[in-house]
């Protein structure tokens, strides 16, 4: 009889809580890391040509399974319907400022977003998207912090590198302008509606 090595390859990542290295395949299987590549690629193409509901996707120096994009809709209906913690506007300006200037101190997140980032930092924590990852050199050594294989899992990134550069959000020229004339407008505004009270 012979072996189904993708059989258990998708048995393995079904179980699976995060991605699975290739170095655990070996030792859970005793397979050969050439074959175990090949079926992973196989299995990845064949989910894709088959416009499957899942996708098998290389992350955080494993493999794992992820639902296909075409479907985000209905995914989001179902974890939308259920008491899922989402991230609070706070939690995310934090995440985005740890992601691109990791590492970094609470202090200076602090200063990049203009308010304390106490309770962000300790959520994101709690959630396993950020942690500790040492110390600054210098007056009481602060805590420096980054993210987490967890973040990498959850957005469905190999590494931070993946990331999209940081220039794709920057504001355009004409947006720019419109913001600041919109900022300059409403105390002029605000001050008519009040004189006229």
């Amino acid at each position: 009889m012979e072996t189904n090595v993708k059989g258990i390859l998708e048995a393995l990542l079904f179980v699976a809580d995060e991605p699975l290295t290739l170095k655990q395949f070996v030792q859970i299987t005793g397979f050969d890391t050439e074959l175990i590549e090949k079926n992973l690629k196989e299995l990845a193409e064949e989910y894709q040509k088959g416009n499957r509901g899942i996708q098998l996707r290389e992350v955080a120096d494993g493999y794992r399974f992820f639902t296909h994009p075409a479907y985000a809709p209905f995914v989001e209906e179902l974890v939308l319907s259920a008491d899922y913690r989402k991230l609070s506007q706070a939690s995310l300006e934090t995440l985005a400022t740890i992601v691109y200037r990791q590492p970094i101190t609470r202090a200076r997140i602090g200063a990049i977003r203009g308010v304390n980032s106490t309770g962000a930092i300790a959520s994101l924590q709690e959630k396993g998207l950020v942690k500790e990852v040492g110390r600054e050199r210098g007056p009481g050594q602060p805590i420096l912090y980054g993210t987490t294989k967890t973040f990498l899992e959850n957005f469905g990134l190999k590494n931070i590198k993946e990331l999209p550069p940081l220039k794709d959000f920057a504001l355009d020229e004409e947006t720019i302008d419109q913001l600041q004339l919109r900022l300059m407008a409403e105390p002029v505004e605000k001050a008519k509606k009040e004189s006229k009270e």
